[in-house]
């Protein structure tokens, strides 16, 4: 074996233990950085206001993943739920509570498991929600612009906050603002397989 292969062959193990050496050491940090920071330094999107303590993340999360389904509707006609509510138009991220077209499919896929609610599903779509009003609708406390609630088909008591209708995997939710016939009240629907 030639003195000349000796070094190469050297140097190659040099530069060998060098690379991984450095690398184990790039690895520790990072893993030290996640453990100590958490997700949010990876996954959130700091020129997006948080909505109701709820952030706008550039990646969705698997933690807490659920579908549920929202009808509107206004005056006895069913009312659109567009797509894309929050999700941020220029792709930056999306919230965790957002849809993806307009079926009325609500996607929730959040870090943490924890209660959300229409308040907080409206709200990230920048409309407004209380007992006597629906988007720029009022009541007038008649039957013709009564706000209603349901859930699977079960009237929310009157006296409930319809802010605070939980949001569970697989619910039908219906928002009724005025009049409608009972048979229009869907009490379930027809989710894809694996949704």
């Amino acid at each position: 074996m030639s003195i000349t292969y000796r070094r190469h062959e050297l140097s190659f193990t040099l530069f060998l233990a060098i690379y991984i050496g450095a690398s184990m050491i790039i690895a520790t940090i990072a893993l030290d950085v996640s453990f100590s920071v958490g997700e949010d330094v990876f996954s959130s999107t700091p020129n997006m206001t948080p909505v109701d303590g709820i952030r706008c993340d550039t990646m969705e999360f698997t933690k807490f993943h659920i579908h549920a389904h929202l009808d509107i509707f206004v005056d006895g006609k069913p009312f659109t739920v567009p797509s894309q509510i929050g999700i941020d138009p220029e792709g930056r991220c999306l919230y965790w509570l957002h849809t993806h077209d307009d079926s009325g499919i609500i996607h929730i896929e959040s870090p943490t498991e924890r209660e959300f609610t229409t308040g907080n599903f409206i709200d990230i779509w920048g409309q407004t929600l209380n007992n006597t009003q629906l988007f720029d609708k009022k009541s007038l406390n008649d039957t013709n612009s009564m706000l209603s609630g349901y859930v699977n088909g079960v009237r929310v008591p009157a006296s409930s906050d319809f802010r605070n209708i939980s949001i569970n995997a697989h619910d039908e939710i219906a928002l009724i603002f005025g009049h409608i016939e009972a048979d229009k009240i869907p009490s379930r629907y027809q989710f894809q397989l694996g949704l």
